[in-house]
């Protein structure tokens, strides 16, 4: 009776931490769709200017301010090194233990100013990987000022990222999926009821500033093809969409690696890049910031010259590559899914040329190329078949997304082609910051009826080197020794820094079930 009792108790920990999620999804519903906002309003200014044709004075004092804005979040990101990048692999590692949220509050309102102003200055990057990182900067504010138990505390984390990217798509359900397949990449239950919860959250708010979402005034009219000709097109598809993807990944993966060693002071690295962003403004403004407009007149219409697109999508490529290689706050996911959406352009473009499709399925095709490049880059099908059926509203291309998704899936494989997030988590840990550690902690919160469950700490067989050094059960510290573990124990394991990706998921599994 008396562990019924102490499982009841759990239970209703439990449900205190689900309502707290919704707390932290709407927190983040409340920094992240602003940051949307005002990343659209001043790509509006922007571009207003530049259509204007304003004197050549102004575009001096322009190009000076804009390159003054990239030099101060250059120092923002130098004092405060985890706001640089996307900042999905930031999230990661605070959730697995490998990074310290020191002062969040604070990160979170420079992560907040520099992806603000990094966008506005024109680079190629997206907003969804600084939502996501935000959205965990106030999973551990929540965690903190809501006393939350520190084995618990991942999951507000994981709540939070979820909340972010469902507030930079209005997409709750694929949010869900990208924390348990890139963030957290274990699918506790706790962990995808609270990520879904809090965005549900976020999400709705999303919908209420945003209530006109773009995505769904693009037709999705499927060919009328014949199963096997579609089965053909679908395996030419994934290969093309394959290949192109491990070359944007090596690409991206050798620019990342020679930027920091050019020998130049930064504000001339960031004057060059600026150059690029200028003149691309100057002659195409929809093309920058990421590169959502362009796509969105490509799938609406737009040219019909493959020569033009195919220029366009190049360019867009390396200008996002150097864009996402200086460090700065921005993430990858837009541009990937703008380079996607172009390529299946290009490829519904010479169907057509040939007659095998009609010029109204060349938006249905350009979708799939979406998921499928997404899958390319960073293999994560699920949460890529979702987002595109999610914000498009068109089911139609879920089928045939599945069907390409998986081919590329298995013909990334064969390439070997290391998943953005992973390829980016690995550069990350490689810095002295990390390198000089030598032991980490991990938090685990043990389940009713998991394998630490009811076991005695004298007679566990731990990994080499992993030590249970404390227990905390019914907010009193335990030393390990001679105790049996009880379900709702917070475990402190200490592990080999060198050793947490690994042992990450085995550990958790141990506390945990299904």
């Amino acid at each position: 009776m008396k562990v019924n009792w102490r499982i009841l108790k759990l239970k209703l920990v439990d449900a205190r931490l689900y309502f707290v999620s919704l707390i932290v999804g709407l927190l983040t519903g409340l920094v992240a769709v602003p940051y949307h906002f005002l990343l659209q309003l001043f790509y509006n200014y922007r571009k207003d200017f530049f259509e204007s044709s304003p004197p050549w004075y102004l575009h001096v004092v322009a190009f000076f301010t804009l390159w003054a804005v990239l030099i101060f979040v250059s120092r923002l990101v130098k004092r405060w090194p985890f706001i640089g990048g996307g900042g999905i692999s930031q999230t990661r590692g605070a959730i697995n233990g490998r990074i310290v949220y020191k002062h969040s509050l604070r990160q979170l309102l420079a992560k907040f100013v520099g992806g603000v102003l990094t966008l506005s200055s024109g680079l190629s990057m997206g907003r969804e990987g600084p939502s996501v990182q935000m959205g965990s900067y106030i999973g551990d504010l929540v965690s903190k000022w809501g006393h939350i138990l520190s084995g618990e505390r991942k999951q507000l984390l994981a709540a939070g990222a979820g909340a972010g990217l469902a507030a930079a798509f209005a997409a709750p359900l694929a949010a869900t999926t990208l924390v348990i397949e890139s963030i957290e990449r274990f699918d506790a239950p706790k962990t995808a009821i609270t990520t879904i919860l809090a965005g549900v959250v976020a999400g709705a708010i999303a919908n209420m500033i945003f209530p006109i979402n773009p995505y769904h005034e693009i037709q999705a009219v499927a060919p009328d093809l014949t199963f096997s000709l579609q089965i053909k097109l679908f395996l030419l598809f994934a290969v093309v969409v394959s290949i192109f993807g491990k070359f944007y990944s090596l690409l991206m993966l050798y620019v990342k690696r020679i930027y920091p060693a050019i020998k130049q002071p930064e504000y001339i690295k960031l004057l060059g890049l600026l150059v690029m962003a200028y003149i691309i403004s100057l002659t195409l403004t929809d093309l920058t910031g990421g590169g959502e407009q362009f796509l969105m007149e490509q799938a609406l219409g737009g040219t019909q010259s493959i020569l033009w697109i195919t220029g366009m999508m190049l360019l867009h490529v390396v200008f996002t590559v150097y864009s996402f290689s200086s460090g700065l706050p921005g993430g990858s996911f837009i541009p990937t899914l703008v380079t996607g959406g172009l390529l299946g352009k290009i490829c519904a473009l010479l169907l057509v040329q040939h007659g095998v499709i009609a010029p109204e399925n060349i938006s249905y095709v350009m979708l799939i190329g979406m998921a499928a490049f997404l899958v390319a880059v960073v293999r994560t099908p699920i949460t890529a078949i979702i987002l595109i059926t999610e914000i498009t509203g068109h089911f139609e291309v879920f089928y045939p997304s599945i069907v390409v998704g998986g081919l590329t899936y298995y013909f990334t494989e064969l390439l070997e082609i290391k998943p953005f997030n992973v390829m980016f988590y690995e550069e990350m840990i490689k810095k002295p910051l990390f390198q000089e550690e030598k032991r980490l902690q991990l938090d685990v919160e043990v389940m009713a009826g998991s394998y630490f469950d009811g076991k005695a700490i004298d007679t566990l067989h731990l990994p080499n080197n992993c030590l249970i050094i404390n227990i905390h059960r019914d907010r009193k510290n335990f030393p390990p020794t001679g105790q049996t573990i009880l379900p709702g124990d917070q475990l402190t394991l200490e592990i080999d820094a060198q050793d947490i990706e690994k042992l990450y998921e085995p550990l958790v599994s141990m506390a945990n079930i299904y």
